[in-house]
C-alpha cells in the first residue's frame, strides 16, 4: 500500500513572452542611456574645470610676473621726441617705466622700457571685456628721437585676452595724507620720482568679486 502525500505537478516549461522581453529590453535601454548621459555630462563637468584651474593659474601667474616687474622699476629716466622725460607715467589703462626684470625670454640685456595698457576686447558670447597687453624693449636698442610710447600694435604681447576690468592706481611719495590715497593717474609733469606702491585690479566677470594686486616700489 502506497502512503505519502501527493504533490501537484510543476510545469517547468514556462518561459517569457514577447510583451515581456521588449518590455525588459526597453527598461535596460534606458537605464543605459541614463548611465551613459551621466558619464558624458560628468565628464564634461571636469573638463569644463580643467580648463577653468588652467585658466585661473596661467591669470595668477601673469600677475605675480607683473607684480615682481613693478617692484623692480629703477630711477632710470626714458626721453621721449620732444626731450622731454620721466621716471614713470600712467593712468588708469596704461603704465610706462624702466624696469630691472625682463618677461621676455632671451632679453636680459640690462634695463628694459616697459609698457603695460589695457584696450577693449569682445568676448565669445558678445559682451564687451577688455584685454591686458604688454610691450617691452631693451634700453640699448630704443632710438632716442623717438617717443617710446608711441608703441605699433603688432608688438603687443596679450598676457590676459579677454576679462571684465583691468584697472591701475598710484599711491604717492607726498605727505603722510597724499600717501595714503590712491590715484587714477601719475602724471610726471605733476608728480615727483616714483609712486609708492602700484595696484591693480583684476576682476575676471562681473559676477566675481575684483582681485586686487599691490606692488611695493623700492
Amino acid at each position: 500500500m502506497k502512503t505519502g502525500i501527493s504533490r501537484p505537478e510543476v510545469n517547468d516549461a514556462h518561459g517569457f513572452t514577447l510583451l515581456e522581453l521588449l518590455i525588459s529590453l526597453t527598461i535596460v535601454g534606458v537605464i543605459v542611456v541614463i548611465i551613459f548621459g551621466s558619464l558624458r555630462m560628468g565628464i564634461r563637468a571636469w573638463e569644463k574645470g580643467e580648463r577653468n584651474v588652467e585658466s585661473q593659474q596661467r591669470k595668477r601667474v601673469v600677475l605675480d610676473l607683473v607684480k615682481h616687474q613693478m617692484s623692480s622699476i629703477c630711477m632710470r629716466e626714458v626721453k621721449g621726441e620732444d626731450n622731454s622725460s620721466f621716471l614713470f607715467r600712467g593712468t588708469g589703462k596704461s603704465m610706462e617705466f624702466v624696469s630691472l626684470i625682463s618677461l621676455v625670454p632671451g632679453n636680459q640685456l640690462g634695463e628694459v622700457y616697459v609698457k603695460y595698457t589695457v584696450v577693449e576686447a569682445g568676448k565669445p558670447e558678445g559682451d564687451n571685456g577688455e584685454a591686458f597687453r604688454y610691450y617691452e624693449a631693451n634700453l640699448l636698442f630704443l632710438e632716442g628721437d623717438k617717443d617710446p610710447g608711441n608703441v605699433e600694435e603688432d608688438k603687443y604681447i596679450d598676457l590676459v585676452p579677454v576679462v571684465y576690468h583691468i584697472g591701475f592706481e598710484y599711491m604717492g611719495q607726498g605727505t603722510e595724507e597724499d600717501s595714503s590715497e590712491w590715484k587714477e593717474d601719475w602724471d610726471p609733469e605733476t608728480e615727483k620720482g616714483l609712486p609708492r606702491a602700484i595696484r591693480i585690479t583684476f576682476q575676471e566677470d562681473s559676477d566675481k568679486a575684483p582681485i586686487h594686486v599691490i606692488a611695493r616700489i623700492m
